[in-house]
């Protein structure tokens, strides 16, 4: 039995550091490393309203949808399961269609946010961010569907 124990500890120590020295591969989401930072500009920005009073446009931005500025830089972060997240901004990974990733929130009460990024097909680095927002409210008057819409470019 003592025979037996010597050359399996040996083994097992020459085994257990080349199984815990191997690094995971990173993981990856459409194409984008978890981890990955890209900033972008918000280069338009569109808010309306409709109501049983009639359409306002532009219309203030509603609460819970973030209050982005044309010009304003938004830095981007793949989350650990590939969501998009910035400021005010946490969308999970949905699709990835080649030249573009699709991400969406938690559709909540028939609300709903989502984002499109652009990916360049060569390269597959981020090309341009198209973040959409769906709230709706319901009061005693009626219901009012806001959207709102921000396009940003590196």
């Amino acid at each position: 039995m003592k025979s037996l124990l010597l050359p399996s500890v040996a083994l097992f120590a020459f085994i257990t550091p080349t199984i815990v020295a191997a690094p995971r591969p990173p993981a990856v989401y459409g194409g984008f490393e978890v981890g990955k930072k890209f900033t972008f500009t918000v280069n338009t920005r569109s808010s309306a309203s409709n109501s049983g009073a009639g359409l306002v446009n532009p219309a203030p931005i509603p609460k819970g949808v973030p209050n982005l500025a044309v010009g304003q830089q938004v830095t981007f972060t793949i989350g650990k399961k590939g969501e998009l997240k910035a400021p005010k901004i946490n969308l999970a990974f949905l699709s990835d269609g080649g030249t573009s990733n699709s991400y969406m929130g938690k559709v909540k009460a028939g609300n709903i946010s989502s984002a499109t990024v652009g990916k360049n097909p060569t390269t597959g680095e981020p090309t341009g961010i198209a973040l959409y927002y769906v709230v709706n409210k319901v009061s005693r008057t009626g219901i009012t569907s806001s959207q709102v819409t921000y396009t940003l470019n590196p």
